[in-house]
C-alpha cells in the first residue's frame, strides 16, 4: 500500500516541522510534499549534511530530499514571496504543483495586515505581516476573490487583472482600511503605496513568472506518487478553532483536518501522523504562553537561528514544556486521525541534554510517547535528518 505521512506542529509553531518533513521525504524515492494550510508566513528550516540551509515558505521542506511540491487548495499563494524564495534557490530542481482553488494574496492584503498591526501597538495579534488573514477576509466575498485557476498566461489576462486589482484597491480595500482604523492621518504611507501602480505591475510580473514555473492541478496529482508527505504550518495551539487561545491564532486549521479532507478524496494510504514538539516550548508573537520563562533561555543556553526579532512578532519567546497542553492538543486533533498510526517527534534535544524540560522536572522523550499512545518516538539532537533517531 502507498504511504502517507502528516507532519503536524503540536505547539505554537517552530517545533521542527521542516526537519521532520525532510526526514520523511528521504524515506521514499517517489515522493510528493503537500502544503496543507497557511501560506508564506511559514518558516520551515532545513539543513543538510552537505551544508545546504534554507527556510522554506512556499516550496515544500522536502525540496532538498528531491520531493516535488503540491500547494493544496488550503494553501494561500503569494506570488511576490514565491519569486523571492525561488531566487534564493536559483534554478528550481523539482516540480511545483499548485491547486487551481488556491486563494491568491494581493499587495493590498499585505499592506492592510502590516498597517493594522502597527496601529494595534501593544495589542498586536502577533501576525507575520504576510496578509494571510486579510486574504481570507477579502475572499469571503466572491466579487473580490481571485483564485489561482482564474489567472491565465496572456496579455489580455494581465490587463484584466490590473483592472481587477485596481477595483479591489479603490473599493473593498478602502472600506476595509476604514474598518481597521487606517486613515490618511495616521497612516499616509498606506495610501501612497496602495495608489502606486508600479507595485501592481511588479506584482503581476511575479504572478506571471510563477504561472510559467508551476503546474496547475488538483489533489489527484498525489496518486502519481508512492509517498505523500503532508507538511502543516504553525501549530495546534494556534489552530483557528482553539478558542482558549483567542485572539492570537492563525486563521487556518493547523492539524489533521485539512489532511483528512484531502486523503478522503484519494485512494487509501497507510498513514502515519507525526506530532512534532521541541524539548521545551517557544512562541514567536503575542498571546497566551502559560509556561513562558525568560530564565530558561539563559539556563540552557537556548538559541534559534531562524526566528529573529522583527517588527510584527517581536522577540522569540521561550518556556518550559507544557505537558497538559501538549496532551490536550493531541486529544483534540486525533479525532481526524482515529485510524492512523501516531508518532511523536521531539527536536532540539541537544540543547537540553536529551531530556524534555518541564516546570516540575525532566521527562524522557519515550515518556510522552507512552502517554500519547504513540507507536514511535523520533528524537533529534541536531539540525539534519541524519541526526534523527528512533
Amino acid at each position: 500500500m502507498k504511504k502517507a505521512y502528516a507532519v503536524i506542529g503540536a505547539n505554537f509553531g517552530d517545533e521542527g516541522k521542516g526537519l521532520m518533513t525532510d526526514y520523511f521525504c528521504r524515506k521514499n524515492n517517489l515522493t510528493i510534499n503537500i502544503r496543507t494550510n497557511g501560506g508564506a508566513q511559514a518558516g520551515h528550516t532545513v539543513c543538510t549534511d552537505k551544508g545546504e540551509r534554507h527556510v522554506f515558505s512556499h516550496i515544500g521542506a522536502g525540496y532538498f530530499a528531491g520531493a516535488d511540491t503540491y500547494l493544496s487548495e488550503f494553501f494561500i499563494v503569494n506570488p511576490m514571496l514565491f519569486i523571492k524564495e525561488k531566487n534564493t534557490l536559483e534554478d528550481l530542481k523539482n516540480k511545483i504543483f499548485i491547486d487551481r482553488r488556491c486563494r491568491i494574496t494581493l499587495p493590498c492584503d499585505m499592506l492592510l495586515n502590516q498597517f493594522a498591526e502597527r496601529l494595534r501597538a501593544d495589542s498586536r495579534h502577533g501576525s507575520c505581516g504576510t496578509g494571510i488573514f486579510e486574504t481570507i477576509t477579502r475572499c469571503g466575498s466572491p466579487e473580490n476573490c481571485i483564485l489561482y485557476g482564474d489567472i491565465k498566461n496572456s496579455l489580455e489576462c494581465t490587463d484584466g487583472l490590473a483592472r481587477k486589482i485596481k477595483s479591489v484597491n479603490t473599493g473593498y480595500c478602502l472600506e476595509r482600511a476604514e474598518n481597521l482604523g487606517i486613515t490618511r492621518e495616521n497612516s499616509p504611507e498606506f495610501f501612497e503605496l496602495l495608489e502606486n501602480d508600479n507595485i501592481t505591475l511588479n506584482y503581476i510580473d511575479d504572478l506571471m513568472c510563477m504561472k510559467e514555473l508551476c503546474i496547475e492541478t488538483n489533489e489527484k496529482i498525489i496518486e502519481n506518487y508512492d509517498a505523500a508527505v503532508f507538511e502543516g504550518a504553525q501549530g495546534l495551539m494556534l489552530d483557528r478553532d482553539r478558542e482558549d487561545y483567542f485572539p492570537n491564532l492563525t486563521p487556518t486549521n493547523t492539524g489533521m483536518k485539512n489532511v483528512r479532507s484531502i486523503l478522503g478524496r484519494l485512494e487509501r494510504r497507510d498513514t502515519e501522523v507525526c506530532y512534532v514538539t521541541r524539548s521545551y516550548f517557544t512562541r514567536h508573537g503575542a498571546g497566551r504562553f502559560d509556561t513562558e520563562c525568560k530564565e530558561i533561555k539563559e539556563k540552557y543556553n537556548l538559541y534559534d537561528k531562524t526566528n529573529v526579532v522583527n517588527e510584527f512578532q517581536g522577540n522569540f519567546r521561550y518556556g518550559f514544556f507544557d505537558l497538559p497542553e501538549f496532551m490536550k492538543s493531541l486529544e483534540i486533533d486525533r479525532k481526524y486521525a482515529e485510524n492512523d498510526k501516531i508518532s511523536i517527534a521531539v527536536t532540539h534535544l541537544d540543547m537540553t541534554d536529551g531530556m524534555i524540560i518541564c516546570r516540575t522536572g525532566k521527562l524522557m522523550p519515550e515518556g510522552i510517547g507512552y502517554m500519547a499512545k504513540a507507536e514511535k518516538v523520533y528524537k533529534s539532537c541536531g539540525e539534519t535528518a541524519a541526526d534523527i533517531k528512533l
